[in-house]
């Protein structure tokens, strides 16, 4: 298995998503070897036999190898260009032949030394398995050095990352190319599956939809970091603050419901390259004192902003899934999600929006402030709901795909 970020060395959704569902793969008895790009010395996990990050074991059943790169979650071409002049300018002379000079040469260096690992190592497998398009080039190498069958996980894709508006053409063709030399696809909902037929011309047999779950074994922290007074109720919004995830549209809205209740506090948590001008956006609508920007959070704050809140927003222009409803869900916190998202194909107990309609997003907002019996029947017919989505059934479908190419 391939991919770019595991637990606690992760940036968003996927690394999560890779970390259970290895964990789930296990416990059926399948023997995962996952390599990363990079990793810390250390990777602390309860279920894991602590070792240095090459030589993690899961359950020992799942390795973690660490190949050097300075390739991570959500990195662009202009921002790896920006993090490699940093590496030279500390000294670092000779950073450019060991990491390349732009980010396609680093995925292409990334395929060279996994190459390198499997050759060396004389690993043997049986299937090959990666995640996004990072390491597509790696798995299309290791399916031509090898032979065996190859499944591609399509967690996101350019178009979702720009709102479905555009797509950089060196980063579609690489994840055409990954899609198109995979036996299997893998989805992560329709949606997801529909943009693989219709912008990247997957043949439709080839893909299978597996939802993703949520983990049920975490505890929330307990420290009061934030100003909220006992009157005052929260709303809130957590993830990447980008174009995809619609954080402008949270903001109008919460204008919005500010001026029926001026009473509401508003949390606005994450990192992003639109957060200083959500930041500005707030001043400049007069609500900068009803809003707290605390900036990145850990999974455990995650879980306290979640029990602090009374509802949560996800209100993301294109979500090619959203596993952060299910964790508000499973904190006792009714949700709010756009229709524009994976989850939305699955979830019963959430209250839907068009990501751009600020009008219905406030009046549901205040709708579920406002009316207890909604706000109650939220949140238990919600917990229950999410109670279904954990991640036996993800494995198994993830393991019955495994045995579709293995048997031909």
């Amino acid at each position: 298995m391939l991919g770019w970020e595991f637990p606690p060395y992760f940036a968003g959704g996927v690394g999560i998503v890779c970390y259970e569902l290895t964990k789930a793969l296990a416990k059926h008895g399948v023997t995962v070897t996952y390599i990363m790009p990079r990793g810390p010395e250390h990777v602390h996990a309860n279920h894991c036999e602590l070792l240095v990050a090459d030589n993690l074991i899961l359950d020992k059943r799942v390795t973690v190898a660490r190949i050097d790169s300075l390739l991570e979650a959500y990195t662009g071409y202009d921002e790896y260009g920006r993090r490699l002049s940093t590496l030279l300018k500390h000294g670092r002379g000779s950073a450019g032949k060991l990491y390349g000079e732009n980010l396609l040469q680093e995925i292409h260096l990334f395929a060279e030394k996994v190459k390198l690992l499997v050759t060396e190592l004389g690993m043997d497998f049986d299937v090959i398995h990666a995640h996004d398009w990072t390491t597509f080039p790696a798995a299309m190498a290791l399916k031509e050095l090898t032979g065996k069958p190859l499944i591609v996980h399509v967690h996101i894709t350019e178009f979702d990352k720009t709102g479905g508006e555009h797509a950089d053409p060196r980063i579609y063709a690489i994840e055409r190319a990954g899609m198109l030399a995979a036996d299997r696809v893998i989805a992560v909902s329709n949606m997801i599956r529909k943009r693989c037929i219709y912008q990247y011309h997957v043949p439709p047999d080839k893909i299978r939809i597996v939802y993703n779950a949520v983990e049920f074994n975490r505890r929330p922290g307990l420290p009061e970091e934030f100003p909220i007074r006992k009157q005052d109720r929260v709303v809130l919004f957590l993830g990447r603050i980008t174009l995809q995830k619609g954080p402008d549209y949270f903001m109008e809205a919460a204008k919005k419901v500010l001026e029926m209740n001026p009473n509401v506090k508003f949390v606005m948590a994450g990192t992003g390259d639109m957060l200083p001008r959500m930041i500005e956006r707030a001043a400049e609508l007069g609500i900068g004192d009803k809003f707290i920007f605390p900036g990145f959070v850990n999974r455990e704050q995650g879980d306290k902003l979640y029990r602090m809140a009374d509802v949560f927003v996800m209100p993301s222009v294109s979500e090619p899934f959203g596993i952060v409803p299910l964790e508000a869900m499973y904190q006792g916190t009714p949700v709010i999600i756009s229709r524009q998202s994976g989850i939305s194909e699955v979830l019963k107990h959430a209250l839907k929006v068009d990501f751009w309609d600020v009008n219905d997003i406030a009046n549901k907002i205040m709708a579920a402030l406002s009316y207890r019996t909604l706000h109650r029947e939220l949140t238990d017919r919600g917990n229950q709901e999410v109670m279904g989505f954990n991640w036996e059934k993800p494995a198994t479908e993830v393991e019955h795909i495994y045995e579709e190419v293995v048997n031909g």
